[in-house]
């Protein structure tokens, strides 16, 4: 049997729930089922379900579905100032915060959060190698860029076991030649 599209879906759980005027509940009320129906990856915009709907001539509030936010503002904002590669003191504090925020969101089990901690680290990992193999950058700065995006590796692999290893990490000598040997040298 042919699986139902997102759009089959939507127009199903309207009729299912015997919706009327289609304000921010509602939204919730499909986004849950569309949840149920294709996981995590099911979930749709307010605006794209109201689309959806409005296709079918079928009554949306406007003013209140398209003020809403979407699912991933939440996240926007939990993480938008998570992230700082400057330096590795300002790293280690960025990771450190994704992972604060990625335990707690993991403890609510919160797999959408979770996941998007995940793609902020890796979006920082991104951004440090792309730093790192830039070479209009002081070589300095191009070695931290390398460290920092082992940092987000190693926390993409292993992520509860952060803190342990950052300090073994730190106590190496070859951290400590690279990055403490001069004392004009930031951490």
């Amino acid at each position: 049997m042919k699986r139902k599209s997102k759009a089959e879906m939507i127009l199903e759980i309207y009729d299912r729930e015997a919706m009327g005027e289609v304000t921010p509940r509602e939204i919730a009320i499909i986004n849950r089922g569309l949840i149920e129906e294709f996981g995590e990856g099911g979930v749709l915009a307010p605006a794209e379900i109201a689309s959806i709907l409005i296709d079918e001539d079928l009554p949306v509030r406007f003013d209140q579905v398209f003020n809403m936010s979407s699912l991933d503002d939440r996240y926007e904002q939990l993480f938008s100032t998570a992230i700082d590669l400057s330096s590795l003191t300002s790293a280690e504090a960025s990771l450190r915060r994704v992972q604060t925020l990625y335990a707690q969101l993991l403890r609510q089990a919160d797999r959408r959060g979770t996941q998007y901690a995940r793609a902020v680290a890796r979006e920082a990992k991104e951004a440090a190698r792309l730093a790192a193999d830039n070479p209009r950058l002081d070589e300095r700065v191009r070695l931290e860029q390398t460290e920092i995006a082992e940092w987000f590796t190693i926390w993409l692999q292993t992520p509860l076991l952060l803190d342990r290893w950052l300090e073994l990490r730190k106590a190496s000598a070859d951290y400590r030649r690279t990055f403490l040997a001069s004392p004009d040298k930031k951490t």
